[in-house]
């Protein structure tokens, strides 16, 4: 994909490829060259978006991992504390032992998925700011390139009335 400068730079190579209009500052462009980097930019756009996509989907199996893995402890915990049932005090240590493991694994799930939630929001925030700041550039290039036509257009029609005589 190219990057949205690439872009620029063939909108540049356009206009400075583009012929002069006599007796003015003003060039004439090819407009469909100019559109066909137009919907080049917006076929790219979507990137942003499918990028955006991944990092969701990735925040969604780091906390399905996480649960599966304090499942996995849970279970551990309970089938260690079975078998350690035979006698009271060995059982009374096992309870103890296997809440703090519970309580532990539940402390670390809740932590994992903290950091999974952060690390999802800031990878969504910079994409977001990413697909912002392409949005106001494309805006910006759409705009410049709208009132270079618009300037094109006046001065074919100043030109063709200076033809007339009116």
């Amino acid at each position: 994909m190219d990057s949205l400068l690439d872009y620029l730079d063939q909108i540049e190579d356009i206009l400075d490829a583009s012929k002069s209009v006599p007796f003015s500052n003003k060039i004439s462009v090819e407009k469909e060259r100019v559109y066909d980097v137009m919907n080049e930019i917006r076929l790219n756009l979507p990137n942003e978006i499918r990028t955006a996509q991944r990092i969701i989907e990735d925040h969604d199996k780091i906390m399905a991992d996480a649960r599966s893995k304090a499942a996995s402890i849970l279970k551990e915990a309970e089938e260690e504390a079975k078998l350690l049932t035979n006698d009271h005090e060995i059982f009374r240590r096992a309870a103890e032992q296997a809440t703090e493991t519970i309580e532990e694994t539940k402390k670390n799930a809740r932590d994992m998925r903290l950091n999974a939630m952060d690390y999802a929001d800031e990878i969504l925030e910079k994409t977001e700011n990413m697909v912002k700041e392409a949005m106001e550039n494309i805006d910006e290039q759409f705009k410049l390139v709208n009132n270079y036509f618009t300037q094109t257009i006046d001065v074919l029609y100043e030109n063709r009335q200076s033809l007339r005589g009116r």
